[in-house]
């Protein structure tokens, strides 16, 4: 399960979790010459990030920072480019400036949990999506929730993680990565009936990945059902050919 750790982590810090939040800024350290066009050229760098033009983005955002040193999102969005381009000392130091300027400011917060978190910092980065769900306005507190819990697993603690995946499908059941992991976890716990329950939720919100699969393997086989056993076999080599996981089925392994 690390690699869907991984995948995940690098997906949500760029695309799922950039907020675009200017208002109630709580340190106005500058005066801000025009923050109509800080916003624009923030909005505008945050485009061409997304587009994978990184040179104009932050260009763009060093243009927002100009005009409005105060405004957070600006922050926000140019971490999240430092973070693409690896240059992680400016990357945290704008998270910090996005989160002091604007506390309640919770794809912030969450942005920079996920940072702490590949970082390696799993005490500070719990902190930070925490901090992300306490806003009430906050419209993802389920995703910060699974985030943390992803977290939690990479220490690995997964009492915590377990916690906190419960927490974030309490709120929205149909996460399919909490999902995928609650399935793991009951199957490290040897309870087979559950790892199918969860596995059979997570078909009904998502496509089948080669690690689903594998896992939907072990837990029917030590359940017994060869039929389903031979079913789910048939659909990851049709399905996954090349992976590592039916290379994993052919020594059996599962």
């Amino acid at each position: 399960m690390k690699r869907i750790i991984s995948t995940w982590i690098v997906v949500t810090a760029v695309s799922l979790l950039i907020g675009c939040q200017t208002t109630g800024n709580t340190r106005p350290d500058h005066v801000a010459p025009d923050p109509k066009a800080a916003e624009i050229n923030m909005r505008l760098g945050l485009n061409y990030l997304q587009r994978g033009d990184y040179e104009i983005a932050l260009q763009k955002l060093q243009k927002a920072l100009r005009q409005n040193p105060n405004l957070a999102s600006a922050h926000n969005t140019i971490a999240l480019l430092y973070q693409r381009l690896d240059e992680m000392k400016k990357a945290e130091s704008h998270f910090k400036e996005a989160v002091i300027r604007e506390p309640k400011y919770s794809e912030a917060q969450n942005n920079y949990g996920v940072f702490l978190c590949q970082q390696g910092r799993y005490d500070e980065a719990e902190q930070h999506f925490l901090e992300a769900i306490k806003n009430p306005l906050y419209s993802s507190p389920a995703q910060a929730l699974e985030n943390a819990a992803m977290c939690a697993s990479r220490i690995p603690d997964n009492a915590r993680a377990e916690e906190l995946f419960r927490q974030a499908l309490r709120i929205n059941p149909t996460l399919s990565k909490s999902l995928l992991w609650m399935a793991d976890l009951s199957y490290q716990q040897q309870d087979y009936l559950q790892s199918r329950a969860y596995i059979e939720r997570y078909q009904s919100v998502a496509s089948w990945s080669a690690q689903a699969l594998l896992l939907a393997i072990k837990t029917e086989n030590q359940l017994d059902d060869q039929n389903a056993v031979s079913s789910y076999i048939l659909l990851l080599k049709e399905r996954f050919p090349d992976s590592e996981e039916v290379s994993q089925v052919k020594k059996g392994q599962y």
